[in-house]
């Protein structure tokens, strides 16, 4: 039997959700976000106003009956002015979940693993881009890939209201 044959149902499954992303835009830039992290895309996020947020929280919103703090995605990736706050992508990893205020969430694409590059030395300080790539359906257009599990653990490290943390 092929290696090919051998792969199950399952299996070949989950290897096409790991591949497919959702790409949102802040200011001239395309991050994508695996699917299989984002729980939902909120157009004109409602976020409230808290006290004292650490730098880069714009606050909270509710999302299924929770509040979840929200990041200024321009913050996140140090991309030039404050998003506009059009959209958010509420992403989970394990049982941390944030919300990333963006521009605008664009689109579905499907980002094969033979297409990424690596991130050019300097561009990701914070370790949360899995790699670079070029879509077809964006042209000669750079997409960031991120790393979601990086991403919550760098902003639950930075602390948020709901669990006393303001650094």
């Amino acid at each position: 039997m092929s290696a090919r044959a051998s792969v199950t149902a399952p299996a070949r499954s989950i290897a096409i959700e790991r591949a497919l992303h959702i790409v949102a835009a802040i200011g001239d830039e395309r991050f994508a976000f695996p699917v299989s992290h984002v729980e939902e895309a909120i157009d004109a996020p409602a976020v409230e106003w808290v006290p004292v947020a650490p730098a880069g929280m714009l606050g909270q919103l509710k999302h299924r009956g929770r509040m979840i703090a929200a990041w200024d995605g321009a913050w996140v990736f140090r991309v030039g002015a404050a998003a506009r706050g059009g959209a958010a992508l509420a992403l989970r990893d394990g049982a941390g979940r944030v919300a990333l205020v963006v521009d605008d969430v664009m689109e579905m694409v499907r980002i094969e693993a033979a297409g990424v590059h690596d991130v050019p030395g300097g561009a990701d300080l914070d370790g949360v881009l899995r790699g670079i790539c070029f879509p077809p359906q964006h042209g000669q257009s750079l997409v960031s890939i991120v790393r979601v599990d990086a991403l919550t653990a760098m902003l639950s490290a930075r602390g948020s209201i709901l669990d006393g943390g303001t650094q």
